[in-house]
C-alpha cells in the first residue's frame, strides 16, 4: 500500500454535487484546468469526486447512473489520470446513504423514519442494513477503485436519524426478539440494546465496504469521521474507525471546535496522518464567499500544530468551471506554511501531552429528553463538557490529547471523563488500575453509572476509585458549588447527580436555590439564587492507591463564561499541571502544542495565534520556559531556521519575538 497518508500533509476536494436539472450543468469542465488550479494551490493529495450526493456518477458505471451532461465523457478518469501525470496523488471520492438516485428508484432501499419520512429536503437516504443496496454500493466502489488511485474516502457513512425501514425491523426482530422500542430511554436497557444494534450497523456497513476494497486493491480506505462527537443519533462508534485506515473528516463551528477536532481524530486514528477537513467557505452552504487569506491560514496552522494533514474543500461551479480567486489563496496559504510543512512531513509527529480527555461515542446521549422516537433529540451534553473542557486547557496552555478505551492510558498522567455515563467493566478496571498506578483521574458526573447494556449495579462503577457513592437523586436545575475553604460560589445550569462521599475529601458541597426553578414560589424572578448547602459533595479529591481522582458532580464546565473558565484553570493547575510548559506569559489566544517525532529523537513545540477578531494581531516576546525529558543538542526556530542556545540541564527557555499565526520549535535530542 502506498504511503502517501504519511507523507502528504496539505490535501483538497472540490465538491462535486451538480445536479442535471439544466443542460448546461457540467458542460465546461476542463480537467487539465482542474489540475491547473490544484497544482496552484500547494496540494500534494487530491481527492476527485466519482459519484455524488445526487448519486450521478462522473465516470462510465454498469452499476449505477452517470451524470447525463457529460453525454459518456469519464471526467473522472481524465482528471486522476492527469493528477498522476502533474505528481499530486490522485484519491477518490464516493457517497453512501446520501444517495438520491440509488434511494429514489429502490423503494424498498430506502431510510424511512418513525413517522414515515424517506427524504430530507434534497436529500435522500438508502439504508445500510439492505442487502440489496449495500451489494449495489459495493458494485459500484469496485468500479471506482480500478482507475489509478492510491485511496479512497466513502462519505456519509452515519444514520440521518432513527430508521424503522422493513430491513431494520426484521434484522432487529431476529438479533433481539424485540420490535424497536417506542421511548427513547437512555436508561431503559431496551431502547439502549436498540441503540448498540444501530450502531453495530453501521460499522458493520463500513466495515463490509473496506474489506471488499482490500479484497480487489492494496489502497487506502476511510469513511467520513465529523459524526465521532455529533452524539447518539448518527450511531457513530469506533467500529467506523477501525474500517478506516486513518480517520477524515470535515469539521466546523470555529477554533476550539477545530482544536478538539483535531485531538479526536488523531485518538480514533489507526494509522497517523488523520486529515482534518474544512471548507474554504465559512460553511458548505455558501458556495461563493472566500474566507481570508488569515482565517484559512489559521486553520491549517491549528492542524498541522497537532500532528495533522490540513484539508480544504472547494465547491465546483454548476457548470464545471473553477474560480481563479480561490486557488490563488490557497496557494499563498500553502506557501507561507511550507516551513512547517515540510519541517512536519520530516518528523511525522503524534500529538504527546500530559493530560487526554477520555472519548467514547456512548457517552453522546441527551437524558434531559427522553421521548416518543416520533421527537428524538440530538442534544448531546456529554459533549458539550467535553468541549468546554478543552477550552479550559487551551486557554491555560496546558497541551492535551484524547483517548479512547482502546488507547494507552499508561501515555498520560491524567485522564479525564466527562460524564462517560456508560462504562463497561473492562473499561473500569483499565481506569482503576491506571489510578492505582499513579495516575490522575478527574471524573465527572454519571460516569461509569450504568454498563455499554443499559444496566446498573445502582452506583458508579468506579466509586471506589470516586470516594463518592450515587444517591440515585438528581439537583436542581440550577444549583452552585459552595466552596468549604474558599469564597467562590460556582454556577450550574443542568442538571447533576447527588453523590455522597465516602471516604473522599470533600472541596466543595451542592448548594441549590430555595425553590424549585420551575415552581410557582421564588426568590427572585430573574433568577434563582443560592440558599442552602447541602450535604451533598460537588467537588471531592480521593487517594486511591499511588494516585487520585478528583470528582466533579456538576456540569459547570460545558458553560463557556469567564466564572466557569477561571474555576477549571485553578483546577487543572491545581491538579494537573503541565510539566513540561513550566511558564509562558502568552495571552490565552495562543494554543501551545507539543508533538514527538516518529522519525528520529526529537519534539516540536507548537505556537498557534488563532483570535476571533481576524487577521490576528501579532503577540510580540512570548517567553516559554520548557522542562524536557533530556538536555537538548539542538533547538531550531522554524519560521526563519535560527538556532536557540540550548539552556542548563534539560530545561530551556524560548522567546518568541513576533508570533502572528504559526511557529514551531524542533528540539532534538
Amino acid at each position: 500500500m502506498s504511503e502517501w497518508s504519511k507523507e502528504c500533509y496539505v490535501r483538497l476536494l472540490i465538491d462535486n454535487h451538480i445536479t442535471e436539472n439544466d443542460p448546461s450543468f457540467m458542460t465546461k469542465f476542463d480537467p487539465e484546468r482542474y489540475v491547473a488550479m490544484v497544482k496552484r494551490a500547494g496540494i500534494e493529495a487530491s481527492m476527485v469526486y466519482a459519484t455524488c450526493h445526487n448519486g450521478n456518477c462522473y465516470y462510465h458505471s454498469a452499476a449505477g447512473h452517470q451524470h447525463a451532461n457529460l453525454k459518456g465523457r469519464d471526467i473522472f478518469g481524465e482528471t486522476v489520470t492527469l493528477l498522476r501525470k502533474n505528481g499530486i496523488v490522485p484519491i477518490a471520492y464516493y457517497t453512501s446513504i446520501y444517495h438520491n438516485h440509488s434511494a429514489k428508484n429502490n423503494p424498498a432501499w430506502r431510510i424511512t423514519h418513525p413517522n414515515g419520512t424517506q427524504h430530507g429536503g434534497r436529500y435522500w437516504w438508502s439504508c445500510p442494513n439492505n442487502d440489496a443496496y449495500t451489494a449495489f454500493t459495493i458494485a459500484q466502489i469496485v468500479e471506482v477503485i480500478a482507475y489509478d488511485v492510491d485511496g479512497i474516502f466513502n462519505d456519509m457513512t452515519f444514520w440521518p436519524g432513527i430508521c424503522v425501514c422493513p430491513s431494520c425491523r426484521t434484522k432487529y426482530r431476529a438479533e433481539s426478539g424485540r420490535e424497536i422500542p417506542l421511548t427513547i430511554d437512555w436508561r431503559d436497557p431496551q431502547w439502549v440494546s436498540y441503540q448498540r444494534f444501530r450502531e453495530r450497523s453501521m460499522a458493520s456497513f463500513t466495515q463490509k465496504l473496506t474489506a471488499s476494497i482490500k479484497a480487489k486493491k492494496d489502497i487506502t480506505v476511510t469513511h467520513q469521521t465529523s459524526t465521532i462527537m455529533h452524539g447518539w443519533m448518527h450511531g457513530y462508534t469506533l467500529g467506523i474507525a477501525d474500517a478506516c485506515d486513518y480517520t477524515s473528516g470535515d469539521f466546523y463551528g470555529g477554533k476550539y471546535k477545530h482544536v478538539l477536532g483535531t485531538k479526536v481524530l488523531a485518538a480514533a486514528s489507526k494509522e497517523q496522518t488523520y486529515e482534518f477537513m474544512t471548507s474554504r467557505s465559512v460553511n458548505l452552504r455558501d458556495h461563493t464567499s472566500i474566507k481570508s487569506e488569515a482565517e484559512l491560514t489559521a486553520e491549517a496552522a491549528t492542524t498541522l500544530a497537532n500532528a495533522g494533514a490540513y484539508f480544504f474543500i472547494d465547491a465546483i461551479n454548476p457548470d464545471g468551471t473553477l474560480e481563479d480567486d480561490v486557488y490563488h489563496r490557497l496557494g499563498a496559504v500553502s506557501q507561507k506554511l511550507t516551513p512547517f510543512t515540510t519541517t512536519v512531513e520530516r518528523h511525522r509527529p503524534v500529538q504527546s501531552a500530559q493530560i487526554a480527555l477520555y472519548y467514547s461515542s456512548a457517552a453522546y446521549v441527551d437524558e434531559s429528553a427522553n421521548a416518543d422516537i416520533m421527537t428524538p433529540s440530538g442534544n448531546k451534553p456529554a459533549v458539550d463538557e467535553l468541549s468546554g473542557t478543552s477550552i479550559v486547557l487551551t486557554r491555560a496552555h496546558i497541551p492535551f490529547a484524547a483517548v479512547t478505551e482502546r488507547g494507552d492510558l499508561s501515555a498520560y498522567k491524567t485522564i479525564v471523563m466527562n460524564n462517560i455515563l456508560y462504562t463497561s467493566p473492562e473499561e473500569n478496571e483499565r481506569i482503576r488500575a491506571f489510578v492505582k498506578n499513579g495516575g490522575t483521574l478527574i471524573a465527572t458526573g454519571n460516569t461509569s453509572l450504568l454498563k455499554p447494556d443499559g444496566t446498573s449495579t445502582g452506583d458508579f462503577g468506579l466509586a471506589d476509585v470516586f470516594g463518592v457513592s450515587s444517591t440515585g437523586k438528581k439537583a436542581k436545575r440550577f444549583h452552585y458549588l459552595s466552596f468549604l475553604d474558599k469564597r467562590w460560589l460556582v454556577a450550574s445550569h443542568a442538571s447533576a447527580p447527588l453523590v455522597t462521599a465516602k471516604g473522599a475529601r470533600m472541596l466543595a458541597r451542592i448548594n441549590e436555590p430555595v425553590f424549585d426553578p420551575d415552581a410557582e414560589a421564588y426568590a427572585s424572578i430573574h433568577s434563582n439564587p443560592p440558599g442552602a448547602d447541602t450535604e451533598n459533595a460537588g467537588l471531592t479529591v480521593n487517594t486511591f492507591g499511588k494516585g487520585k481522582c478528583i470528582y466533579l458532580s456538576s456540569p459547570v464546565l460545558s458553560l463557556m463564561q469567564d466564572a466557569q473558565q477561571v474555576f477549571g484553570t485553578w483546577l487543572f493547575r491545581e491538579y494537573a499541571p503541565s510539566t513540561v510548559i513550566t511558564a509562558t506569559n502568552a495571552p490565552e489566544c495562543v494554543e501551545i502544542t507539543t508533538l514527538k517525532s516518529t522519525t528520529e529523537n526529537a519534539m516540536l513545540i507548537g505556537l498557534v495565534n488563532y483570535q476571533k477578531e481576524l487577521p490576528n494581531v501579532p503577540v510580540h516576546d512570548i517567553s516559554l520556559s520548557l522542562k524536557l525529558p533530556a538536555k537538548p543538542v539542538s533547538v531550531t526556530r522554524i519560521s526563519d531556521g535560527a538556532e536557540i542556545k540550548p539552556g542548563v540541564g534539560n530545561e530551556l527557555t524560548v522567546t518568541i519575538a513576533k508570533l502572528e499565526t504559526l511557529e514551531m520549535i524542533e528540539i532534538v535530542f
